[in-house]
């Protein structure tokens, strides 16, 4: 799944732009069964965005979260298909 790759891309290299971009990619997959799970996660990436670009010392951990989450997105996203 070529998307993940490219959210996990996200995750690992955050900028201002990277949420926007998340939200086209998962477009292909909303649905009544995932859309909690992309919003928990664009929430966590829009975190991560802020932590990186406010210069604090702990983004490592919002980093970790935002892969868990983006774990249990490809999950919910598997069992929808």
């Amino acid at each position: 799944m070529e998307v993940f790759e490219r959210l996990e891309a996200l995750i690992d290299a955050p900028e201002a732009e990277a949420v926007t971009d998340a939200r086209v990619m998962l477009r292909q997959f909303e649905s009544i069964m995932t859309a909690d799970a992309i919003h928990q996660f664009l929430l966590d990436l829009m975190t991560l965005v802020f932590v990186v670009e406010s210069g604090h010392n702990f983004h490592g951990s919002v980093r970790k979260l935002a892969k868990v989450r983006l774990a249990m997105l490809k999950m919910v996203c598997a069992l929808s298909a």
